[in-house]
């Protein structure tokens, strides 16, 4: 029924008036194409012969070729909700969670536009609002600006990464601002805990029960198909720390594709979706933590002063594309003008930065060109990225590597550590019992997926009908 119904939206597209993007629904179904049900009850998108669904096969296996050349250890293409093409391997990957990484941000937008869309918070509230501890200082960011990466807040990875061992929420809101907030893009990753615990606050549920409840069920995604990590205080790692089997991927990236929808369930309002997709000033081609291909330029994941890049994220590619990235090539990326889902999975074959990796963005072009039905996008030529505004910059030197608070993180000493915060103890919690808590909770879940992929596997699971 939903896709009899998408047959008759012809695509839509609505101008930002701040960067000029567009964003549109995905490309009207010609009557020829299948119609091809959404899965239920976990099956699996039904499966379409290619040639069938518009694309030149023989491109389409050199595209999935070339991906399996990058160390993917699962590849999905999508067309019109049909199965179109997967590598070799996607026998056992389908059912296996796979670690998503800042994929796992991209999670994260859907999980606060599900949020925002029940009502329980707004998208220019100032997270004072709902998390009182953050002062007055902290508490004038919006939900907006930490979304779009425009907090202003100080950056640091190592830091970022040794939080894990303390608490996100109280790093974040102790860290300096270096940007007037709104005016900088930085690519964090702590200051997104803010908005898990938000949801928490909001809902009064935890943030992984929000997310199975609101967002995984309503897609038949059922709870022992993913895993998710916390840290010491118990958050989850949303900006990371996440694993989803491909075959849940693509049912998110169809979410995406229909702007919220599934079937006759609008889980996430359209507005938030278009919003979602805009950029903004200090990134056009960033909107609430997915990667846009409409902006001109974009500045990249880098840690530390943002680097700008005269071209979009993804070159030759039609400019409408979209996606949630992560490190080693981890993927789920939309290009509604094709109709089109890409998942991705595996080892970083194409280097550690999905968003700087030439080879990804080549496995990304491969794929959309290898659709036979629509023009062509110009052939870019080769990628380059400049390495900085200079051979030596100091200010980049400083924060990147200087200004790093490791040692304090980590013994809970001096005035940059996280307050009642060590590798020892954490909000009145020692590490040994947090460990044993949290660790718990960590391999129940990963206990209970793999006896799901056992399953499955052993088992098999049914496609979705194709209607005449």
């Amino acid at each position: 029924m939903f896709n009899l119904a998408s047959k008759l939206i012809a695509p839509i597209l609505l101008l930002s008036a701040n960067v000029g993007i567009a964003t549109a629904l995905p490309s009207e179904i010609p009557d020829h194409i299948p119609n091809c049900q959404l899965p239920k009850n976990e099956e699996l998108f039904a499966p379409v012969a290619a040639e069938t669904l518009g694309f030149n096969a023989e491109k389409l296996d050199e595209a999935i070729a070339f991906g399996n050349e990058l160390g993917s250890t699962a590849i999905r293409v999508y067309r019109y909700g049909c199965l179109a093409g997967r590598n070799q391997w996607d026998a056992p990957a389908y059912a296996v969670p796979h670690p998503l990484a800042s994929t796992s941000k991209g999670i994260l937008a859907l999980a606060v536009g599900r949020a925002v869309t029940l009502g329980h918070f707004g998208l220019d509230d100032p997270i004072s609002l709902h998390l009182p501890q953050a002062g007055a200082e902290h508490g004038v960011i919006t939900i907006r600006q930490l979304l779009n990466q425009v907090s202003g807040l100080r950056v640091s990875i190592v830091d970022e990464a040794a939080v894990i061992l303390n608490d996100p929420v109280q790093y974040t809101l102790q860290q300096p601002f270096w940007y007037e907030p709104g005016s900088e893009f930085m690519y964090g990753q702590s200051a997104l805990a803010v908005l898990s615990r938000i949801i928490e606050a909001t809902t009064g549920q935890d943030f992984q029960d929000f997310t199975q409840q609101q967002l995984f069920a309503p897609l038949d995604i059922p709870r022992d198909h993913w895993v998710g990590l916390r840290t010491h205080s118990g958050d989850t790692i949303v900006s990371g720390g996440l694993a989803v089997r491909p075959v849940d991927s693509a049912r998110l990236g169809h979410l995406m594709l229909y702007l919220g929808r599934w079937g006759d369930q609008q889980l996430i309002d359209e507005d938030f979706m278009r919003q979602a997709l805009t950029g903004t000033e200090a990134n056009p081609g960033y909107g609430f933590l997915l990667w846009l291909n409409e902006g001109d330029t974009h500045k990249a994941s880098n840690i530390g002063r943002p680097v700008p890049v005269d071209h979009p994220i993804f070159p030759g590619t039609p400019r409408d594309a979209y996606g949630a990235l992560g490190a080693g090539g981890q993927m789920i990326v939309v290009v509604p003008s094709r109709h089109l889902v890409i998942v991705r999975n595996g080892l970083p074959g194409g280097g550690l930065s999905t968003v700087e990796g030439v080879d990804y963005k080549e496995f990304v072009r491969l794929v959309t060109a290898s659709v036979a039905d629509m023009p062509q996008n110009t052939d870019p030529g080769p990628y380059t990225y400049p390495e900085g505004p200079s051979q030596f910059d100091i200010t980049k030197f400083d924060l990147d590597v200087a200004n790093w608070h490791l040692f304090e993180m980590t013994f809970g000493i001096g005035s940059d550590s996280v307050e009642g915060c060590s590798i020892f103890w954490c909000n009145g919690q020692s590490a040994w019992d947090g460990f044993m808590e949290l660790g718990f909770d960590v391999a129940q879940q990963a206990y209970n997926a793999m006896k799901a992929t056992t399953w499955d596997l052993f088992w098999g699971k049914d496609f979705a009908d194709i209607n005449d």
